[in-house]
């Protein structure tokens, strides 16, 4: 629950205002709980004062605090009444009393430790858009103190952020736990820029979901550099300013609270797993690709006791980037429809990013395309086909019938260069292939032109692909015009009837860039893939 000790503007509301006393001492009395009829309730203040907005003036109020008699009595006439709570008298056995003392703890992603520091590319530019995290401050009580968000470069734009709080329901932020938002005007400057909250008196008791919400300027110099952190456990959220609709953006936002808190609250393991990249579950050498790479795996529930049930198999790209968000999903699927998602990545961020471009291109890149390490799209395809999936069907107890594979960008590039390529031999390790935005363009359309070139051929097994992109992709601008024209190219060679019995997907998603498909195209094919159903085998296939 959330307590708002001071009044909200813009809206004309009754004020309950009151000191409350120690009846003994006369000294002011902290931390007690003030609670009207409605279920609308505030804490005193460190000088015993406290204030709470209500729409109508109450007759009576409740008064409580532990080593005090609760009261109910009535609201007295005045601007600010004096309540006095009497000492609670009672006989107790011998207790060991531990200390309990109120600390600044700091919530969310705190660091700023970066090699390579990473924008926001999600934001458009002059245009207001909400970003959002969870912050996980559990039921102790947290009087917030401040919120702060670093910024990975200095702009000369001053613009407005106005601050709101949601309650998390299921996986996306829900109701507003404070009715108004509060506003600050501020400037750009690199490093932490932070929001002081003291002057609201904002109390918490549950998790919640901080919101911020850039209002730029008429003609904005620049985007708003948000620092972000690619992997790990956090929970972050975006949407233009205004819409209704979340979206889970490919990253997560060096952005957290400061909180005074009981200092038995929170686990210090909460927010040490959302500053690091998960780990990975094993790390397996390639000698086609003379590397090694690292394995992100996530086991349905209940596989250490179906001993004869066999699983599904996703395996994902850019496992350091999207496995804790896509790994979410998949723990929430029904149980008839559960798998085993295994992201592929390096042992860091910095690692896969760099090294994506080489694994995940063929032939060699092109000058225009400015990547100079690309190329082995071919000694990492074998990876997976001939040390990858035999590794896993060695430990874990896989379906072998219905494997999916899934990247975004050069990784949905990636995914449909493996589909050409078993095509061509006749051989299809994967069922499915999902490919969200994938870089079509990469070595002057290759891929279009390997896809054209395929001889009619029947799959071995009935296969399925799906292809997303975001409509912000294919704007009338002329890279817009040519992403447009190679998606629809793409798919209606696929569509095509000599590779029948392929069944094509698509999806456009409706103001989407180019880096905001991957999460919801990986989720959405977790939840849609019906036809990767487990299987009761005895060994497996």
């Amino acid at each position: 629950m959330l307590l708002l000790w001071s009044s909200l503007p813009g809206r004309a509301q009754a004020q309950v205002r009151g000191l409350i006393l120690d009846a003994e001492t006369k000294q002011p009395v902290p931390a007690v709980t003030i609670r009207l009829g409605s279920g609308l309730a505030t804490s005193s203040g460190a000088d015993g004062s406290f204030s709470l907005a209500v729409p109508t003036r109450p007759d009576t109020i409740q008064l409580a605090r532990l080593g005090y008699v609760p009261q109910t009595i009535a609201v007295p006439p005045g601007p600010l009444p004096t309540y006095y709570l009497h000492r609670q008298q009672a006989v107790l056995p011998p207790v060991a009393i531990t200390a309990r003392r109120w600390i600044e703890r700091q919530i969310g992603i705190t660091s700023a430790r970066a090699l390579v520091h990473f924008t926001d590319g999600t934001l458009l530019p002059g245009k207001p858009v909400e970003i959002a995290q969870l912050m996980r401050v559990g039921s102790a009580g947290a009087a917030l103190t401040s919120v702060n968000l670093l910024l990975a470069a200095t702009c000369p734009d001053s613009i407005t952020v106005r601050v709101r709080f949601y309650r998390l329901e299921g996986d996306r932020p829900t109701t507003l736990l404070v009715e108004q938002p509060l506003t600050y005007q501020v400037a750009l400057q690199q490093g932490w820029l932070r929001l002081d909250l003291t002057r609201h008196h904002l109390y918490l008791t549950q998790d919640f979901v901080v919101g911020l919400t850039f209002l730029l300027t008429a003609k904005p110099a620049c985007p708003v550099p948000v620092d972000i952190k690619l992997g790990g456990s956090a929970k972050s959220f975006a949407r233009p300013a205004g819409a209704t609709e979340w979206r889970v953006p490919p990253h997560h936002y060096r952005l957290y609270i400061t909180a005074q808190m009981p200092d038995h609250a929170v686990s210090a393991g909460v927010n040490e797993a959302e500053n690091r990249e998960t780990p990975a579950a094993a790390r397996l050498y390639s000698r086609a690709v003379q590397d090694s790479f690292s394995l992100f795996v996530q086991l349905p529930k209940g596989y250490a006791h179906a001993a004869h049930r066999h699983y599904p198999l996703v395996v994902l790209l850019d496992g350091n980037v999207y496995f804790d968000q896509v790994s979410e999903a998949a723990r929430h699927l029904p149980r008839r429809e559960a798998l085993i998602l295994v992201g592929v990545g390096r042992p860091s961020v910095l690692q896969q990013d760099s090294l994506r471009q080489r694994d995940y291109t063929y032939p060699a890149a092109l000058p225009a395309d400015s990547l100079p390490l690309a190329g082995g799209g071919r000694q990492f395809l074998a990876f997976l086909e001939q040390e990858l999936l035999p590794y896993l069907d060695r430990t874990y107890r896989i379906d072998s019938t219905h494997r999916t594979l899934m990247g975004h960008s050069l990784g949905g590039y990636f995914t449909l260069f493996a589909l050409v390529e078993e095509l061509n031999a006749k051989r299809a390790r994967f069922s499915q292939y999902v490919a969200a935005s994938p870089s079509l363009y990469y070595a002057n359309q290759y891929l279009l032109q390997a896809l054209a070139a395929l001889t009619p051929t029947a799959p071995s097994q009935p296969l399925r692909v799906r292809l997303t992109i975001g409509s912000q992709e294919m704007t009338t601008t002329a890279e817009g015009r040519a992403n447009q024209a190679a998606f629809q190219e793409a798919l209606a060679l696929l569509s095509a009837r000599k590779l029948a019995p392929l069944t094509v997907e698509h999806t456009v998603y409706p103001g989407y860039r180019h880096l905001e498909t991957a999460v919801p195209t990986f989720t959405m094919s977790l939840q849609q893939g019906k036809q990767t159903q487990p299987t009761e085998a005895a060994a497996k296939r």
